[in-house]
């Protein structure tokens, strides 16, 4: 069975964020699900900066996909764990819940409410993969202001590096979710 490391802030239901944020494309082939994973993946770790340090994103899978070697993986610092000891993501991501030694601490990207319910069983705080990726995606683009900077030569180095800015985006209070609501 796939060793579940236990520092994750974040875990998303990889397939679920894909097809609920319409990342899938219009092909639905293995190639397409290939190039769905990776765009979600880059996006998200250029989205999130250090944070992503944290994060695992978990596929569902019966085996691994072509040009995989291994369950876990890191990709653009961001984990990856194929679910292949796993009757699915879902279930994976559960044990990732029921083990976590402060599950207070994590956050669970999925549209799925059995995730939800099982987040909500250990204090964990669950969300809308179309929710937390539009709201990621706000974040991100409002802390990188004007596109035009991008091109000056002088920007200072905290402008550059806008990814770890977000590190001290508090993302409860960012997806408006109140602790005490539950």
């Amino acid at each position: 069975m796939t060793k579940i490391r236990d520092n994750y802030r974040t875990v998303i239901d990889g397939y679920n964020l894909i097809f609920q944020c319409g990342l899938e494309g219009k092909r639905r082939d293995s190639l397409a699900l290939e190039k769905a994973r990776q765009r979600a993946v880059q996006t998200i770790s250029k989205w999130l900066g250090q944070q992503r340090l944290h994060t695992a994103i978990v596929f569902d899978a019966s085996r691994l996909p072509i040009k995989e070697d291994h369950k876990v993986s890191e990709q653009d610092g961001l984990t990856i764990i194929y679910a292949v000891d796993f009757e699915d993501a879902d279930s994976m991501i559960e044990e990732i819940i029921r083990t976590h030694s402060n599950p207070k601490q994590l956050v669970v990207v999925s549209s799925d409410h059995r995730l939800h319910k099982a987040a909500l069983r250990r204090k964990s705080t669950p969300i809308d993969s179309d929710v937390w990726y539009d709201q990621l995606e706000e974040v991100f683009e409002s802390n990188s202001g004007d596109v035009s900077r991008s091109t000056n030569l002088a920007q200072s180095d905290s402008e550059k590096d806008i990814p770890a800015q977000l590190d001290n985006v508090d993302w409860a209070k960012e997806f408006g979710i109140d602790e005490g609501s539950w």
